[in-house]
């Protein structure tokens, strides 16, 4: 009681009863929140991956031939093949 007079239970402040709220309510023994969600997971991975494979395996394999190619280029130029081909007196 505030004032003498009886305000309602919580939140039921004297105003009139709202109308046109529907609510809805499910059992806890129905909600299966996780039903399936490991075999989505899997698939749905696979299905992104394969979608953005090109996009990272052609700039990684180019970078990887470049790479390659660099270090099999620099120990030619320190050969006595690649002094001799570049002149240098090294």
């Amino acid at each position: 009681m505030a004032g003498g007079k009886w305000m309602g239970w919580w939140g039921h402040l004297g105003a009139p009863k709202q109308r046109g709220i529907v609510t809805y309510t499910l059992s806890p023994f129905e909600q299966r929140a996780f039903a399936g969600a490991l075999h989505q997971a899997i698939f749905n991975t696979f299905r992104r991956v394969t979608g953005q494979a090109f996009y990272i395996a052609v700039p990684l394999g180019a970078a990887y031939g470049i790479y390659t190619w660099g270090k099999e280029n620099h120990q030619w130029r320190l050969s006595k093949a690649g002094h001799a081909a570049h002149g240098d007196d090294h």
